[in-house]
């Protein structure tokens, strides 16, 4: 019996049956997104829902993917994968220069480039065919009372049902609805709001008001707005605003509960200049905004007050009067009181007045500081791998931050002289003036800047410039690292911000470590430092105060920068050059220069400020770069690694193709030169294997080598045999081909003021040519029976085609013998050789055709290493204009004769390729690219510069393009001569591997490597370019451990600080949150940073598990830690016992700090925090308060 109860109809999900999670199960993964997706079944009669399954839509890897760097630690990466890039070079014609390996896809394959809109390419030329006019007539609307204009009573008095509503004459410009009230009410609207700028209606427009004159009054130090005994302010009180200068009416207050005026007004957000009887005070959002422009774009406080007063009124007019001093004045302290909060000074029970010197200063994250992100043992660590835990700083002088004679500093001493990264004042200035007879440092290649010092370039100067010390892999400003240079770059100078910027790391005066130990290695880069470092232990004995003096336990290296080191062009000099010092990585400790061209557009506006003001404005700046450096951390250390591996594997690879080349005795030789070398102290006895000694020749020697090369191929050739074997066929038209090419490129280097007599030699040597080529043919068709009908074919189908195209018959015949066509065996399609030729015919062509590959390859070696030895030759004898035409002339024939080789070996590689098709064979003899024709000493070759974007007319770009050229092109057309390497090209030697060339063939395949002091030079330098890569990968990975250890005690830090001081409950509530929020931001970028590095941080106890046999390392490979607790100290413990949020925090590095940007434990920094030393006193921070970035 059926149920009498209707059928509820079958609720089905509108969307497709897709129902979502709305309430989150306890084992969800908050990072992950699951979804169901139910399906209908039948239930007897009736249709019901299936109980649907959770399937993971978007697991945490999706949103790690934008976040971390996902490539392993691989030694194939950056290598081709799996030779199908290889394959498809060489599969192409051999001289198609234009070929690419886009060209070779299928067009279903090829990625379609979306059409641009006319909107998106050429959005103004819309902008003003459209619409230019109905903007303009719409701003112009806003002249007037625009929607408003038929409003005949105040809106507000409507509102409130006034009997006598108000004339609406007054209206807004900052209120987002201007409308238009009376004067009573606009009072009421802006009571909370003083500073929005109003309009009065007139009968012909609108002209601007203040507030004040309509009467409205502020009230200060009451939340009510009402004082029972008000006292007015200075008459003549202005405020400084964002949008213009503004006078304002306040009231103090004068009751019982009556504060200081001056800290009424900045309970209100509005600085006073003076304490006394203020008549000028900024808001805090105006400053907010000059600090921030300031340090981003280097502007003046003089440019911006002119701004604000052509806000206030641009038609000079009714221009008030000016406040630019005191807009100056408060700027200065203001900037001071940042610093101050940011380095944790509130939360200090000594006061402001114990700051400490470089207290102030934000220190590098990822330096090596004892106790705080060093493991315990570390000085214990094997003598291969104390390179991880070396300092790395960088020294030079800048000329453009000088400073005038204006003022003095008993009227300008500065706010915080020697807290932050300016040396202490006077004993700095001390110490110099006791060494006033020094004398500057003098360079041994005479740099420009040194030179000017004691110049009328000094005249009227207070400072000449400053000189700085960074540290030389964060780029960051070390504390206490930049002294002013009184007159020019001296001794006396540089030795003091040197010591005093490095006694942190090298003493034990370091107050945050735990364990207060001197770092060991320190690696110190200076552009003249084979001249500072010669006697500075001395002067540091004799001179330097005992407090500065340099510990014993301590070993300095010096260096100089990689862009600056070439210039000093000395013998001997590799011992400063950071490509062969070990223990360095890819450092190129050229960041002075890069700090100083950020910093070089504040001269403009310190050179005339008083010494205290400038040293503040320094002191400011210095605090904002380091703290972009110390929030891009992340992303600089990640970027580094990527890069770090890809270099690693290219170098290591390129030295064992080298290595492959060579015997292994003659390796094991150099290898133990280099060690050797290495291991000798500071100045190195020991031979230097990076410097060949005796490998130039002298003209006439070379002369003499390319003669007997001339005369042996002269002899060579013009053999006619008739009666000769199918061998000697083949080479005799091998023969003729080197012959026809020879001409070729003379008839190519004829020009218009080629004399008779080369003329005639042309043409003797085509007679000579057309007669070998005759004999050819008649012994051709002794082995080729089948050749004479084949050529008649050919030559008839070619009629056929000129006939149709109303041509001349005779146009393919060749005019001149070097254009004819020999009709060797790898010359006929491979479908008629077999007929034509006879038996082995094409199999004596193909070895004929190997050895004259490899032949060319030899030729082409050994006319590079003559080249290389001119050329070193010439730069140092040569000198005049006659003797360097000469010495020109040699290296022109060399060019020639490289050309040549080439040109042989590419020919000969493309008939065995016709001959044997692809094969194992291509790995040896590979395609040679001109970039491939380069001695073993020369850096790759430039790549071809983009041109800016946007530059070119739209008529102009496909013209552009059609004259661009591959920079894998093979032409005659190169030279050996090394490129020509700007600034910016840097010097190649870092990146630089070797051509091809020069890791073909058997070992000791030349019985002159052993005595080759070139090639036992690039050896060398191979092995330092790969040793380099590997200790930057290791490097950077050290860095990111440090880095992470140095935020969370510096978390723990500033957690310390929140109870440190006991002051009133409204105060002690401001200083715990401040440090509670700036722990939780250190947490947050610990937190970031830690995903960005999850796989280098991975790796780094992987990668040697992952090594096959065939990577094993040599003696001087840097090895990498096999376990955990060599480089790191075991996150992942950490981590599982830390409560972070992963909350996604891309584009905090490039924004700056905010609350909407920073997202972290809702409990970071509370009173369960691990306890640390509450005493010690920790570097500032350029974080986030409510008004900071």
């Amino acid at each position: 019996m059926s149920s009498s109860r209707p059928k509820k109809r079958v609720r089905v999900n509108q969307e497709g049956g897709v129902s979502q999670n709305l309430i989150s199960l306890h084992d969800d993964d908050y990072s992950a997104i699951h979804y169901r997706e139910g399906r209908l079944i039948n239930y007897g009669t009736s249709i019901g829902v299936a109980p649907p399954a959770r399937t993971l839509h978007a697991s945490a890897r999706t949103w790690e993917s934008v976040l971390a760097w996902g490539p392993e630690d691989d030694q194939n990466f950056a290598l081709d994968p799996d030779g199908q890039w290889y394959d498809e070079a060489v599969e192409k014609d051999v001289m198609d220069e234009g070929t690419q390996q886009a060209k070779d896809l299928p067009e279903s394959k090829k990625k379609k480039k979306r059409k641009r809109s006319r909107v998106s390419k050429r959005p103004h030329i819309v902008w003003k065919e459209l619409h230019r006019s109905s903007y303009l007539d719409e701003i112009s609307r806003l002249s007037g009372r625009a929607d408003f204009r038929t409003a005949s009573k105040c809106p507000d008095c409507v509102s409130r049902n006034v009997s006598l509503a108000g004339p609406p004459v007054y209206r807004c410009e900052e209120c987002y609805l201007p409308d238009l009230v009376c004067e009573s009410c606009c009072i009421r609207r802006h009571k909370l709001h003083p500073l929005h700028l109003i309009e009065k209606w007139t009968d012909t427009g609108f002209v601007r008001v203040s507030l004040k004159s309509i009467g409205l009054r502020v009230q200060l130090n009451h939340a009510s707005l009402h004082c029972s005994n008000p006292i007015p302010c200075h008459a003549s009180m202005l405020v400084l605003h964002t949008n213009g200068i503004h006078d304002v009416a306040f009231d103090y207050c004068g009751c019982d509960r009556a504060l200081p005026q001056h800290i009424q007004l900045v309970r209100r957000r509005f600085y006073p200049a003076s304490q006394l009887i203020p008549k000028t005070c900024a808001s805090f959002t105006l400053l907010e905004l000059l600090h921030k422009l300031a340090l981003t774009t280097k502007a003046s406080t003089y440019d911006f007050y002119r701004a604000l007063e052509n806000l206030t009124d641009n038609s000079g007019l009714r221009a008030p009067r000016s406040r630019y001093k005191s807009l100056f004045r408060i700027i200065m302290q203001w900037r001071h009181i940042k610093l101050l909060k940011w380095g944790g000074r509130a939360h200090d029970p000594a006061g402001v007045g114990a700051t400490e010197v470089g207290q102030l200063a934000l220190r590098c994250p990822s330096c090596p500081y004892p106790g705080i992100n060093l493991p315990d043992d570390w000085e214990e660590a094997p003598a291969h791998l104390r390179f991880l835990y070396m300092m790395f700083i960088c020294m030079d002088a800048n000329f453009r931050l000088k400073n005038q004679l204006v003022s003095s500093y008993s009227q300008d001493p500065g706010l915080g002289t020697g807290w932050a990264y300016m040396v202490e004042r006077e004993p700095y200035e001390k110490y110099v003036l006791s060494q006033v007879n020094d004398e500057e440092i003098s360079s041994c290649v005479g740099f420009q800047a040194l030179a000017q010092a004691n110049t009328k370039f000094s005249q009227g100067l207070r400072y000449t410039g400053v000189g700085g010390v960074f540290c030389g892999r964060s780029e960051m400003v070390l504390p206490q690292g930049v002294g002013n240079l009184q007159k020019g770059e001296r001794y006396s100078n540089m030795d003091y911000v040197f010591a005093a910027a490095i006694r942190n790391y090298t003493t034990y005066v370091f107050t945050y470590a735990l364990s207060r130990l001197a770092l060991l290695l320190v690696i110190v880069s200076y552009d003249v430092a084979c001249q500072w470092f010669k006697n500075l232990f001395v002067r540091a004995k004799r001179h330097w105060p005992e407090e500065l003096r340099l510990p014993l336990t301590t070993k300095f290296i010096p260096a100089i920068p990689k862009l600056h080191e070439p210039m000093h062009q000395q013998s001997g000099h590799q011992v400063f050059s950071l490509n062969f010092l070990p223990g360095v990585g890819l450092s190129d400790l050229e960041c002075p220069e890069r700090v100083w061209s950020a910093h070089n557009a504040l001269g403009n506006s310190t050179k005339t400020q008083g010494p205290g003001s400038r040293h503040d404005v320094l002191d400011d700046h210095f605090g904002f770069w380091n703290w972009q450096k110390y929030i891009g951390m992340g992303r600089t250390l990640a970027r580094k690694y990527k890069t770090a591996v890809a270099d690693r594997n290219i170098q290591n690879e390129a030295h064992r193709g080298l290595n492959s080349g060579l015997s292994e005795s003659l390796t094991n030789e150099w290898e133990e030169i280099c060690v050797k070398w290495e291991q000798d102290e500071f100045p190195k006895h020991q031979k230097n294997p990076y410097q060949a000694d005796g490998v130039s020749i002298t003209e006439a020697r070379a002369k003499k080598e390319l003669a007997e090369e001339e005369e042996k191929r002269l002899a060579g050739g013009g053999i006619a045999l008739h009666a000769t074997s199918a061998s000697s066929l083949i080479s005799m038209g091998l023969e003729i081909e080197e012959t026809q090419r020879r001409i070729q490129r003379l008839v190519k280097n004829e020009h218009a003021t080629t004399t008779t007599r080369k003329e005639g030699t042309i043409t003797e040597q085509r007679n000579q040519l057309t007669g070998r080529i005759r004999t050819w043919e008649q012994v051709a068709g002794i082995y080729m029976p089948g050749l004479l009908q084949y050529q008649a074919k050919v030559r008839q189908e070619g009629q056929t085609t000129n006939a149709n195209a109303n041509a001349d018959s005779t146009a393919s015949v060749p005019k001149h013998p070097e254009d004819a066509k020999l009709w060797l065996p790898s010359q006929l399609p491979v479908a008629v050789r077999s007929l034509i030729c006879v038996n082995n015919l094409p199999e004596i062509e193909e070895k004929l055709r190997t050895a004259q590959c490899y032949d060319a390859l030899d030729s082409l070696r050994h006319i590079l290493k003559i080249k290389t030895r001119l050329i070193k030759f010439k730069n140092k004898n040569i000198r005049g204009q006659r003797e360097g035409t000469r010495s020109r002339a040699i290296i022109d024939r060399v060019h020639e004769r490289a050309r040549g080789a080439a040109a042989k070996y590419r020919a000969a590689r493309s008939a065995k390729y016709l001959l044997s098709g692809p094969g194992n064979w291509e790995n040896d003899l590979k395609v040679l690219a001109d970039s491939d024709i380069r001695g073993y000493q020369d850096p790759d070759h430039l790549r071809a510069r983009q041109a800016r974007p946007g530059t070119l007319e739209d008529g102009q770009l496909d013209s552009q393009k059609a004259g661009e050229h591959p920079a894998t092109a093979e032409t005659d057309a190169f030279t050996l001569f090394t490129q020509e390497r700007s600034r910016r090209d840097g010097t190649g030697e870092t990146r630089r591997t070797l051509s091809w060339i020069w890791i073909l063939g058997d070992k000791a395949d030349d019985p002159e490597n052993a005595s080759d002091d070139i090639l036992r030079v690039e050896w060398a330098r191979s092995r330092a370019r790969a040793a380099r890569t590997k200790e930057e990968v290791s490097l950077v990975r050290e860095e990111m451990r440090r880095t992470l250890e140095f935020l969370e005690w510096k978390a723990k830090w500033w957690a310390s600080q929140a109870q440190r001081r006991v002051v009133d409950k409204v105060l002690a509530e401001g200083l715990q949150a401040y440090a509670h929020r700036q722990a939780r931001i250190q947490r947050d970028l610990a937190t970031r940073f830690r995903r960005l590095w999850k796989n280098p941080l991975a790796d780094s106890t992987t990668t040697s598990a992952k090594e096959d046999d065939s990577d094993k390392p040599t003696p001087h490979d840097i090895p990498l830690p096999e376990k955990q607790d060599d480089m790191d100290t075991s996150f992942a413990t950490a981590d599982a016992n830390r409560d972070i949020d992963d909350e996604d925090m891309t584009g905090y590095a490039s924004r700056g700090v905010d609350d909407e940007d920073i997202s972290g434990d809702a409990d970071a920094g509370t009173d369960e925090e691990e306890e640390t030393d509450s005493e010690g006193e920790g570097s500032a921070t350029y974080d986030s308060d409510d008004d900071d970035d």
